[in-house]
């Protein structure tokens, strides 16, 4: 069973073990603790104890929000084909998927046909 962000935000204390909240979130304990180890979970998100894991609720569900990608406001104002581009080649520019023919190599010759 998963907890939703009221549920957890209803929580009558906000500071919990690593297992509670595990069961709160509906995940296992181990499943918390590779992400922490990872710095999947900020530490701001929990804190070490007497050599135990304490997580905060309110701050778990703040970061949880924070991965939302929220997609950007269109603006009627501006048009569509509108390009910012100023024709330049930038250094993040990616290389031609196509490949180059070898040096000394002749073209293909192409026949129109009509």
């Amino acid at each position: 069973m998963t907890a939703t962000a009221e549920e957890l935000g209803a929580y009558p204390v906000d500071k919990v073990l690593e297992a509670k909240l595990a069961e709160l979130v509906g995940t296992t304990q181990k499943a918390l603790e590779r992400k922490r180890e990872r710095k999947i979970i900020p530490e701001g998100v929990w804190r070490k104890l007497d050599g135990r894991i304490i997580y905060s609720i309110s701050r778990y569900n703040a970061w949880l929000e924070g991965l939302w990608i929220s997609p950007p406001a269109s603006n009627s104002s501006e048009s569509e084909s509108a390009s910012a581009s100023t024709g330049r080649r930038s250094a993040a520019a990616k290389p031609s998927p196509t490949p180059r023919r070898p040096r000394g190599s002749q073209r293909q010759l192409v026949y129109v046909i009509k």
